[in-house]
């Protein structure tokens, strides 16, 4: 689980119970910005810069959210509640970034690669 996604990760370092690392969804340079912990079977993924959730940091290393979790045999209908809640409030930005598309606005990066992981996370609840 945590070693799989810590493996993926750029200048990690441990702190404590926890380890802090380079976010991959918002390619800063910062070495503390994101941080992960094993508790209870499962993984805890925060980014204090960009305020990704776990889901959005294994999607952007390319893995699958079931390693967030101790049982791999999960399947997609699984996912706890909370993560099925952000993905509901993410069709909100999903929206706005599409308005401002059509209209011809500029559409930062980060906000491309945001829309891009709401997309997938609404893809979980449909």
């Amino acid at each position: 689980m945590l070693s799989e996604i810590l493996q993926r990760l750029d200048k990690v370092r441990r702190q404590g119970d926890r380890y802090r690392s380079v976010c991959p969804v918002h390619d800063g340079n910062n070495p503390t910005a994101l941080s992960l912990r094993e508790e209870d079977g499962k993984v805890l993924i925060h980014c204090y810069a960009c305020l990704a959730t776990g889901p959005e940091v294994v999607e952007a290393l390319g893995l699958s959210v079931n390693v967030l979790f101790r049982d791999e045999n999960r399947n997609v209908t699984d996912i706890p509640r909370k993560v099925l809640e952000k993905a509901q409030e993410d069709k909100w930005f999903i929206e706005l970034y599409e308005n401002e598309k059509e209209k011809g606005g500029k559409i930062a990066y980060t906000d491309y690669k945001r829309y891009r992981l709401a997309k997938e996370r609404v893809k979980l609840i449909a």
